[in-house]
């Protein structure tokens, strides 16, 4: 097994020394080497847009045999009194699970960060100017078979340059309505005892602070209500946010076009050209939203 350190923080935007970090971990997972050709020559790094995500994964999705019997239950393990016969089997095989997982969690969290402690673990991917950097690192939590294809997997967005609610409004509706979020997503906020993905900010979206943001950044907008369903989907979706953070950066009468043609859009709907509020107040503007994603 290769020695893997932490990624360091003048490394986050050095393409070669992430795509080799990626390759080092590969290697420690047993998996083979991805085929790297000419990352970065296509793009120019200097002018490119910074994105990055998370992914948050809970303990039923980590343990996937054991998730689903408990997702056949009619209670869930929090439910049960500490002392009963099955809460302890849960807490049993929850800790056997825990304690062959975390090994390979702490190894890759050298390349890709844990933050947060809302779910079981939260992949918190390193910005990046180079999008393949990011695809590569999510192909690696696919082939180790951390993440699984059809587990819908709660993701948060952060794309730099975006200074304004308008601007940020029509790129997360462009992100949701190309397949980066779904029905149940959207409503699960409204229900949710613990708000989800609208526990803080507004509409499914958050700025960010130039002392939240790694390198040159100043500006920024995280968008919380997308999801993760397989390597494929989500490699098209980070291609999509960079196609439009490009758009809006290099071609502002195309991103006007665009963003026009993303209100006309919401409008025709009968919904809202403004940030919605809270799910659980204005429940009704996500409702038909969420349902407008499932056609």
């Amino acid at each position: 097994m290769e020695s893997l350190r932490h990624t360091e923080q003048d490394e986050v935007f050095d393409t070669i020394k992430r795509f080799e970090q990626i390759q080092s971990l590969r290697t420690n997972l047993g998996l083979d080497p991805l085929p790297i050709v000419s990352y970065g020559s296509e793009i120019d790094l200097s002018t490119s847009p910074t994105i990055g995500i998370e992914i948050e994964m809970s303990w039923m999705q980590a343990f996937p045999e054991m998730g689903a019997r408990w997702n056949e239950s009619s209670v869930r393990p929090h439910q049960l009194h500490t002392y009963t016969p099955e809460y302890k089997a849960f807490q049993n095989e929850y800790n056997q699970n825990d304690r062959a997982l975390r090994p390979v969690l702490e190894e890759i969290q050298k390349v890709i960060p844990r933050v947060g402690k809302d779910a079981y673990w939260e992949f918190s991917f390193l910005p990046s100017k180079h999008i393949g950097v990011s695809i590569a690192e999510l192909q690696t939590l696919y082939d180790a078979s951390i993440l699984n294809d059809e587990t819908k997997y709660a993701t948060h967005m952060t794309v730099s340059e975006i200074d304004n609610d308008r601007d940020a409004f029509a790129f997360l509706c462009g992100l949701e309505l190309s397949g980066g979020s779904s029905t149940e997503r959207i409503e699960s906020a409204i229900s949710s005892t613990k708000g989800s993905w609208s526990r803080k900010g507004k509409g499914g979206l958050l700025k960010r602070q130039p002392g939240e943001l790694m390198g040159d950044d100043t500006d920024a907008y995280e968008f919380r209500t997308l999801v993760v369903t397989s390597s494929s989907q989500m490699t098209s979706l980070f291609h999509t946010a960079y196609q439009l953070a490009n758009m809006m950066k290099n071609d502002k009468e195309e991103w006007l076009r665009y963003r026009n043609h993303i209100e006309s859009y919401i409008k025709d709907n009968d919904l809202l050209l403004e940030i919605w509020g809270k799910p659980t107040i204005d429940s009704a503007q996500w409702q038909k939203y969420g349902k407008l994603l499932s056609k």
